[in-house]
């Protein structure tokens, strides 16, 4: 009889621990902070592929690539109103940025510690399954950068973080509208 007490005494004291926080499913869509980007150098570079510029002209987030590539003809485009992927292939690895202004569920109350938390975390660079990655949060909107190799235990690109965190600190804004 004593465990089954201490049993639903744990159990109650979980409930009540996470009861602060209110979650609220459904989804929906963040705001962009418009007044936090800078997109100064969109009109000053008119050799952004007028292919990318067309897949992303109804995108209503900041779209970032990295500098290096905004000239790249052969970028690979998914673009919808409040998603877009571009994906640039090289001779042994596939690097990818995507941006993402939807969301499946919202912290409604309580969750100003999680928010804290997250204003906290330095951008880490994760490998995971022979892919590097980071995650990060720039206007409201999440994003994320990849990179993943042909060889992943064997080439730099991959075993190290110092190409992708290059690329990361590159990224440029080259379109979305308000």
């Amino acid at each position: 009889m004593k465990m089954r007490s201490l049993i639903v005494l744990s159990f109650i004291g979980v409930s009540f621990l996470g009861a602060t926080e209110i979650v609220r499913s459904g989804g929906g869509v963040l705001p962009v902070d418009w007044s936090s980007t800078d997109s100064s150098h969109i009109k000053r570079t008119r050799s952004v592929p007028t292919a990318l510029q067309k897949a992303v002209k109804d995108v209503t987030l900041p779209v970032y690539i990295p500098k290096a590539y905004a000239n790249e003809k052969n970028l690979e485009v998914v673009a919808l109103k409040d998603f877009y992927a571009v994906t640039i292939h090289f001779k042994d690895a596939t690097m990818m940025i995507s941006g993402d202004r939807t969301y499946q569920q919202e912290i409604v109350s309580g969750g100003e510690q999680i928010v804290a938390n997250m204003k906290k975390v330095a951008n880490k660079f994760i490998r995971s399954e022979g892919i590097l990655s980071t995650d990060f949060n720039r206007h409201g909107v999440n994003y994320t950068l990849s990179i993943e190799c042909d060889q992943p235990n064997k080439d730099s690109k991959c075993t190290k973080d110092r190409f992708l965190k290059r690329m990361y600190k590159s990224l440029i804004m080259v379109g979305g509208k308000k």
